[in-house]
């Protein structure tokens, strides 16, 4: 009885045997295995593509009152790496989750091998590289990262930002209401402003006149900021006539920055005018109180994918 029960199991093992190896070889010859993994692939990103609501908030307000679910992010991007590893919008989108999630260091090496196409600086990862490096104090680094910013192709970024499938992933949220040039622009702004700190905080002054100059004949936005640094180069360097007129010109763009009415009260303050310099310093004081919080911009200094 045995050896026919064994007998049987032994005759329906091969015969299933027979049926996987006839249906390997019909696989083989008439699957298409590369557009079967494909199919498989597409299927994997589809399912992991998160919401990108909570990230379009938090870059527009990194002190909104959400909670960010980074890990579903970073899931995505690296599935995307996995996929097409030389994907280097997706290397720099995980670059910033990564930050965001407490890993700087990664975030770091993610966005220094994400900088640069075909000898072109790249215009996001080199933008928060500088972020980074201006938080830690590093001048020189961030100075660096924030010129290679302000020189790259701004039609080069709108280009790969407008063809990359996760751009188009996250322009499609309802809660992306933004005009790209706009933003682009606006972070072309905020990167002269954050240069000519870096080079203020270097004490190149002769630098930051300069690039203030170019600044200023540039289509950017908040050239108060740009007059007010040419203005303190000239107050460092002891020409307090030219720091005057730039200031005044500054305050003509913006009269809520309490920091330019400070230097202007210093100005009065060295030529002996006390009462002009008291008064000017009463308005900075003012002005202090009611803590804008546009200013100083350099206060401004998150990361950015938009």
């Amino acid at each position: 009885m045995f050896r026919t029960l064994a007998s049987a199991i032994q005759w329906f093992l091969s015969r299933v045997l027979v049926i996987y190896i006839i249906l390997f070889i019909f696989i083989i010859s008439f699957v298409d295995l590369k557009a079967f993994d494909m199919r498989i692939k597409i299927r994997r990103l589809n399912n992991a593509i998160p919401d990108f609501s909570d990230m379009i908030i938090f870059s527009k307000d990194p002190k909104a009152k959400i909670e960010v679910d980074w890990k579903s992010y970073q899931r995505y991007f690296e599935i995307i790496m996995k996929y097409m590893p030389d994907d280097l919008v997706s290397r720099q989108l995980l670059g910033y989750a990564d930050y965001y999630s407490g890993q700087e260091q990664k975030a770091i090496d993610l966005l220094q091998t994400s900088s640069v196409l075909n000898g072109q600086n790249l215009f996001w990862p080199n933008y928060n590289l500088g972020i980074i490096y201006y938080k830690r104090g590093m001048w020189p680094q961030a100075a660096q990262c924030f010129l290679k910013v302000v020189s790259s192709s701004p039609k080069l970024t709108l280009f790969l930002m407008e063809n990359s499938i996760v751009y188009k992933q996250i322009f499609a949220s309802p809660y992306f209401k933004y005009s790209i040039s706009d933003e682009i622009k606006d972070a072309q702004s905020e990167a002269n402003i954050l240069l000519l700190s870096c080079l203020y905080s270097m004490r190149q002054y002769d630098k930051v006149i300069l690039l203030s100059n170019l600044a200023i004949t540039n289509d950017l936005s908040y050239k108060d900021a740009f007059y007010n640094y040419a203005g303190l180069s000239y107050f460092a360097a002891g020409q307090y006539q030219k720091a005057f007129v730039l200031f005044q010109k500054s305050l003509t763009i913006e009269k809520n920055d309490p920091e330019t009415y400070y230097y202007i009260s210093g100005i009065f303050q060295k030529a002996g005018q006390l009462e002009q310099a008291r008064a000017f310093l009463q308005i900075s004081y003012t002005l202090h109180q009611k803590n804008d919080p546009r200013f100083p911009y350099e206060s401004q200094d998150s990361l950015r994918f938009f």
